[in-house]
C-alpha cells in the first residue's frame, strides 16, 4: 500500500513537469512572435554557395540582413544581423529524373545579443548579377544630375493583377501592413530572377513549414554567394497552410 501511495505521489509530482515541458516550446515561440511580427520581411544576402552537387545535409547556411528591418513598437532590426538555417536535402540528376533540387530552411535570427528562432518562408530570389545591376543607377542621359539618376529595382516590372498572386507572394491577407524593408527588390518581388531555370519548388508557406526547395531541370542548383533573398518571417508555427510554387523570372 505505501508503495502504491508512494508511486501515486511520484507520478502527481511530475504532471507539473510534464506541463512545463509542453508549454515551454509554446512560450519560445510566443516570445520569437513578440520580438520579430509575423510577415516581417528580411531582405538577406547568401554569406556562402548553395549548391545541390557540393552541400551536404546539416551542413549551415548564414545570410546577412541587407538593411535596417522596422519591427514595431520602437524597435529595429538592425543591418549587418546574421539569419542562420541549414541544408535539409540535396538531390543531383540520376535514373528517371533530370531534376537537381537543394531543400533548406532558415530558422534563427540573431536579435539584441541573442539568436531568436524563426519561421521564415521564401519570396524572392535574386542572382548576385541581379544585385549588382539594380545598384547601377541609370539616367535620361547628358546633362541630368545625381540627384535624377534612378535605380530599376528587381522585380520591378511585376504588377499585382490579381488577388492569387498578391497571395502567392506572401501578400492578401497573410501580409503586415506595418512599414518593411525591401533592400533593392520591388514589393511586388516574386520568384526568382537571374538564375536561370532554377525555380522556387517549395516557397516554405506550407508544412513542414519554413522548408524551401529550389529545383532546375539537367544541371545542379547552384545559387551563388552575393545572391539575395527576400525571406518572410511566418508567425503561424507548425500549422499547415496552401503552398503555391512561384514562378523564374528571368534577367532584367
Amino acid at each position: 500500500m505505501k508503495n502504491d501511495l508512494r508511486m501515486l505521489g511520484l507520478a502527481l509530482c511530475m504532471v507539473p513537469m510534464c506541463l512545463h515541458a509542453g508549454t515551454g516550446e509554446d512560450l519560445k515561440q510566443n516570445q520569437a512572435a513578440e520580438l520579430i511580427p509575423a510577415g516581417t520581411i528580411l531582405p538577406v544576402t547568401l554569406n556562402s554557395t548553395l549548391r545541390s552537387d557540393k552541400r551536404e545535409s546539416g551542413a549551415t547556411i548564414t545570410a546577412t540582413v541587407l538593411q535596417d528591418v522596422p519591427l514595431g513598437a520602437g524597435k529595429t532590426l538592425r543591418r549587418g544581423s546574421k539569419v542562420t538555417g541549414h541544408v535539409i536535402e540535396t538531390v543531383t540528376p540520376g535514373k528517371g529524373s533530370d531534376e537537381s533540387r537543394v531543400s533548406f530552411q532558415f530558422d534563427g535570427l540573431r536579435f539584441e545579443n541573442r539568436t531568436v528562432p524563426i519561421t521564415a518562408n521564401l519570396k524572392a530570389l535574386a542572382s548576385f548579377m541581379e544585385v549588382d545591376a539594380a545598384q547601377v543607377p541609370t539616367s535620361g542621359g547628358d546633362g541630368v544630375s545625381e540627384a535624377d539618376w534612378s535605380l530599376v529595382k528587381i522585380g520591378g516590372d511585376q504588377v499585382k493583377i490579381n488577388p492569387d498572386v498578391s497571395v502567392e507572394c506572401g501578400g492578401g491577407n497573410n501580409a503586415n501592413n506595418s512599414a518593411q524593408a525591401f533592400w533593392l527588390f520591388s514589393p511586388d518581388a516574386c520568384g526568382t530572377y537571374g538564375l536561370g531555370d532554377v525555380q522556387i519548388g517549395r516557397s516554405g508557406r506550407s508544412a513542414p513549414l519554413g522548408e524551401v526547395t529550389l529545383t532546375s531541370n539537367g544541371k545542379a542548383v547552384r545559387v551563388g554567394r552575393g545572391s539575395a533573398m527576400l525571406l518572410r518571417v511566418d508567425g503561424r508555427g507548425h500549422e499547415e497552410a496552401p503552398d503555391r510554387t512561384t514562378p523564374s523570372r528571368g534577367a532584367q
